[in-house]
């Protein structure tokens, strides 16, 4: 059942799916499935084919995966939309990683160079004599001084700047194979897995440390973890922890199998690839050890932590990638139409309605919490919703470049237009159509028929969501660190300030500013109407993404990495609420009830914190 609480952990309604459906108490509409909840499973695995021989993976700065695989450069959205960029610079990547540009940087083995790649897909190279030409430039970590940092072999690590200055560090303690890995560490350093069985350590100003140990035994990966200590993949049967003190442990089980690259998760915990068991693996910071196996893993690789708080991985052996959640410890009330929920908003029926990003439905929650959600050929990948002014709801279907219309009874329509491309957040405007942020440069509008106008502009810039302003125009988030503006004849104004950082959610706010999340600046921000910038800061939140209105008169957050819902006044007073059932949250919206309700992507599940 949902827990209740009082004081700063909030009334919770909690659903969540489960795997197999079968009959139960949840709504079932024309296309529905429902059944009986039960509580989310950890290590659920999804595998997305197709890719030639991917190798490393991170997450960019525009919410997707970028990849190295054979002779080019892969982007994949979270819900397995692919692009490859197979320009001439590219040559042999191995290495890949965000820099402090936006850009994502490749180490290139076959050109002797670096590569930068934006995530519009322009792409850059580097080349100095000074970069070995072996498999021995692998890989590539974002620095603490903003510049990017990769291995070199030859007794050598690189450094280069964004704006492609190359520095080569060489040291006789740094001892070239084809095993190394390189991160930045809690102490302002960058450490290094060492083909000599050890551990290294350089400083930005390039002075080199070793640390050697008997128990080290070819160390590959290596991360910062959520303890201040650096843990890497050892040998066959083992994960290492070093402190920046150079302190070693060692942790050996069966459960680990030929590790490779290791990542420190959104749930405390390191997740690591098993190369020759084919499964994932997970440890605690105590050293216990859980494996995962899945049909389609085969011999992993790289790993990361993707934007949806999920685990990604490349399966080297069979040309895919691979996502793992973390799970969710929560038990819950009945409703199983949540499949990896992501945006939500409020219907005119009295319920709340939210995208299925793993399934591809739409899903519909009452005030009860029974569920159900809705099937359509016609939909896929969906991300924004919203309800329209003809008492239906509207969806951007972002894989197939559509528009999405549902009635609450469950009848889809769908509306494809050459103007569409890549859909992501709606809105219903003051003019009775729907606004949607459409592909790298454009707005665009659809109206209850279907009629599709896009606005172009250099003042839109990667778009992410949009909401109506108290001034009659449409107002959007730019990934690109910047706020807009629409008015519904098409004219556009850009507000750029120094503090807006990767704006994602954007809503009107009870005091006629718009108030939004700045996701890499940890931050809510507030600007009027005439751009007057305000943000304001609190040190417990992580990455926030989705903000809505309250009926309080105050606005509410999602921080999908901290688990936890945030509550900002006017004033910027901030009050975050903690619960094992958050998870990483993604969308928020006012429910018909008065009570704030968000999607949980990690657990499955959609929650409801009251407000009084």
């Amino acid at each position: 059942m949902g827990g209740r609480f009082t004081g700063p952990r909030r009334a919770f309604l909690v659903a969540l799916s489960v795997l197999s459906l079968g009959a139960g108490t949840g709504a079932v509409g024309a296309g529905a499935t429902a059944g009986a909840a039960s509580a989310a499973v950890p290590g659920r695995v999804k595998i997305f084919h197709g890719l030639w021989f991917p190798r490393a993976i991170a997450t960019g700065s525009d919410g997707a995966l970028w990849f190295t695989t054979g002779g080019s450069i892969g982007r994949m959205t979270t819900t397995g939309k692919t692009k490859i960029f197979a320009n001439p610079p590219v040559g042999s990547p191995g290495g890949i990683a965000v820099g402090s540009d936006g850009a994502l940087w490749f180490t290139d083995e076959r050109n002797h160079s670096i590569g930068s790649i934006t995530p519009s897909g322009a792409v850059a190279g580097y080349s100095d004599p000074r970069i070995f030409a072996s498999d021995y430039v692998d890989a590539m970590a974002a620095g603490p001084d903003g510049a990017l940092w990769f291995t070199n072999g030859a007794q050598s690590i690189g450094r280069i700047t964004t704006g492609g200055v190359i520095t080569i560090f060489r040291s006789k303690k740094i001892v070239a194979s084809t095993s190394f890995a390189i991160t930045s560490g809690p102490d302002g350093a960058l450490w290094f897995t060492n083909g000599a069985d050890s551990i290294g350590r350089i400083s930005t100003g390039g002075t080199v440390t070793t640390f050697a140990d008997p128990t080290i035994d070819s160390p590959q990966g290596i991360t910062t973890g959520p303890d201040g200590a650096l843990w890497f993949t050892n040998g066959k049967r083992s994960i290492g922890r070093i402190t920046t003190a150079g302190t070693v442990s060692i942790f050996t089980t069966f459960q680990i199998d030929a590790p490779k690259q290791i990542v420190s998760g959104p749930d405390g915990a390191l997740w690591f690839t098993n190369y020759h068991g084919s499964t994932i693996g997970r440890i605690t910071a105590d050293g216990t050890v859980t494996k995962y196996p899945g049909t389609g893993i085969e011999f992993p690789l790289g790993i990361t932590v993707g934007p949806d708080g999920a685990l990604w991985f490349t399966n080297f052996g069979n040309g895919s990638i691979g996502r793992v959640t973390t799970g969710c410890a929560v038990t819950n009330d009945t409703g199983t139409g949540i499949d990896l929920p992501g945006a939500i908003a409020n219907g005119p029926d009295g319920a709340v309605w939210f995208t299925n990003g793993f399934d591809d439905t739409i899903g519909r929650m009452g005030a009860n919490g029974t569920s159900a959600k809705f099937a359509d050929p016609s939909i896929s990948a969906p991300s924004g919703i919203a309800a329209g002014a003809d008492g239906a709801l509207w969806f951007t279907n972002t894989a197939t470049n559509s528009i999405g219309r549902i009635t609450t009874s469950g009848v889809v329509t769908n509306f494809t237009d050459p103007a569409i491309s890549d859909p992501g957040g709606i809105a219903s405007g003051p003019d009775g159509a729907l606004w949607f942020t459409n592909g790298t440069h454009s707005i665009a509008r659809i109206t209850t028929a279907g009629a599709v106008t896009a606005f172009t502009d250099n003042g839109i810039r990667f778009p992410v969501e949009i909401t109506t302003g108290p001034d009659g125009a449409l107002w959007f988030t730019n990934s690109k660190s910047s706020v807009g503006r629409i008015t519904t004849a098409g004219v556009v104004t850009n507000f750029t300030r120094h503090h807006i950082d990767h704006p994602i959610g954007i809503t009107a706010g009870p005091d006629g500013a718009l108030w939004f999340t700045n996701q890499f600046g940890n931050s809510i921000g507030r600007i009027t109407t005439t751009g007057r910038l305000t943000t304001y800061t609190e040190p417990t939140f992580l990455q926030p993404f989705d903000i809505a209105a309250g009926p309080d008169g105050a606005l509410w957050f999602t921080a999908r990495y901290a688990s936890s819902v945030g509550r900002i006044t006017t004033t910027g007073q901030f009050t975050i609420y903690t619960d094992p059932g958050i998870g990483a949250s993604h969308g928020i919206t006012e429910g018909p009830d008065g009570k704030m309700w968000f999607a949980i992507e990690t657990g499955n599940a959609i929650g409801r914190i009251t407000t009084t």
